[in-house]
Formats: C-alpha cells, structure tokens, sequence
C-alpha cells in the first residue's frame, strides 16, 4: 500500500540534473566548459584541442582503433560506470556533451539497427534511416540518441549538453518571426528541450559571455530550478587587460 502525502515534499534537487547550453560557434561553450571543475568533456568535434581540461577525445580515439566513435563512447561510458561502482560514488560530478549535433550523426549506426529490427526493415541495407519515405526514419534516429544520452545521464551527478544555435521560422498569431533553438533533427530538440531541468542560450553583452534562462517567444530557453528561473548570467568576463574569469557559481549553486 501507497501512504499518501499529507504535507508538502521537500525538493531533493538544488542543481540541475540534465542541462543544454546552446549558442552560436565559438561564443565560449567549450572554454567555459574546460573552467568547470570536476567536469569531463566528451569532445566529439575537436574542440578542445586548443584547452587544457579533464577531456576525452573520441574522434582521436575512434582513428587510433580503427572504429566507430560511438563504439569509442560506449567503451567510455562502460568504463565511467565500472569506476563508479568500485568507487561507489561518481567519478566526475559533471559531463558535458561537446556537442548533441555530433551525437546526433553518431547514434545513426544505432538507430539502423533498431530499423532493421523491426518487420519493414529487416532488408533494408541503408546507413542513414532519415532517409526513409515520408520522415519514418526520424523516431529511429531519437530512439538511438535518447538510449546514449540516458547512458550518459547515469554516469554523472549533472550531465551538461552543449549545442550550437538554429534559426528556424515560425508562425505565430498569424505573424512569421525566427526563433532561436538547439540544432538537432526534426522534433528532437523540442523533445529534448522539454526532458532537462534547464536551458540556457549563450550569446556575447559588450565584454561578457550572458547565459539567458528568461523564456520568451523567439528564444528557446528556461528552467525548473529556482535560482536559474528568469535569470540572466555573466558565465564569462575579461578586463581591460584581456583577463578572461569564468564564473559557474550562479549556475551552480
């Protein structure tokens, strides 16, 4: 039997759990990212060849075994959750996703098989299923991505993905205007958007790189947790001397 509630529940979350950071190339994702302490970065575009940080390369490693990346990124994942078990605790509190468009293309081996597994594919010899009539492919490709992704959510205390920014138009109230989203296929990014506890679009203020968790009609943006809620965050600053200081303490708490 089920006891029923009789006084509020408390929160069990402060920070968020699953969190997207999106904006345009180069505006300091991977840098900010890199300054992140106890984070992971699973660079699967070459970001971070230019930063010192706690990273893995799976492109580099992919090349080295002769493989695919994402058999690269699940040799990964197996191998994060084995230390968390002997460690019995996370081994990284944070890892970032750098970035979900290349996880995307990388799953497409995944979201074959998951084709080829049902009765209309099992002939089908293709290697990219959004090719398929009339946009039947794409639940495949979102099918593969959330099976990683849910992988990679068990590994971490916080998982943070970053993406790069799409313009897309939209009609509203009769009117056509551009909305700013995360860059991912078909209705993966609204899907996604809708299962992280917060979404922050990046983009550069004079001397400052802003995080913007103020949901509004144009931009794809918001959060569950309360200190991140209608907020606006200096992540990066410089000086006048050039000095770059990046700052996660308001993001997380």
């Amino acid at each position: 039997m089920i006891i029923l509630p009789t006084t509020k529940v408390k929160a069990e979350r402060v920070n968020p759990r699953k969190i997207i950071l999106f904006g345009k190339p180069k505006i300091g994702k991977t840098s900010a990212i890199a300054n992140l302490n106890d984070c992971l970065i699973l660079d699967l575009e070459g970001g971070t060849d230019y930063l010192d940080a706690l990273k893995i390369d799976i492109i580099k490693l992919s090349k080295e075994q002769g493989v695919e990346p994402i058999r690269v990124l699940k040799q990964v994942i197996g191998s994060i959750k084995e230390s968390n078990a002997k460690e019995g605790k996370y081994t990284y509190k944070y890892g970032a996703i750098d970035t979900i468009s290349i996880l995307e293309d990388m799953v497409m081996p995944i979201a074959c098989k998951l084709y080829q597994q049902t009765a209309m594919g099992r002939n089908w010899q293709g290697t990219d299923v959004t090719t398929l009539p009339n946009g039947a492919g794409y639940q495949y490709s979102r099918s593969a991505l959330w099976m990683v992704l849910n992988e990679l959510e068990e590994c971490f205390d916080t998982l943070i993905i970053l993406g790069h920014l799409k313009d897309k138009f939209v009609e509203k109230d009769g009117k056509e205007m551009t909305e700013r989203g995360l860059d991912l296929i078909g209705k993966s990014a609204s899907i996604l958007s809708a299962n992280v506890d917060a979404i922050g679009y990046m983009y550069r203020e004079d001397n400052k790189t802003m995080v913007n968790f103020q949901p509004s009609e144009t931009v794809t943006c918001g959060s569950r947790c309360e200190h991140l809620k209608d907020q606006k965050i200096a992540l990066i600053e410089s000086d006048e001397t050039g000095k770059i200081t990046v700052d996660w303490t308001k993001i997380f708490i």
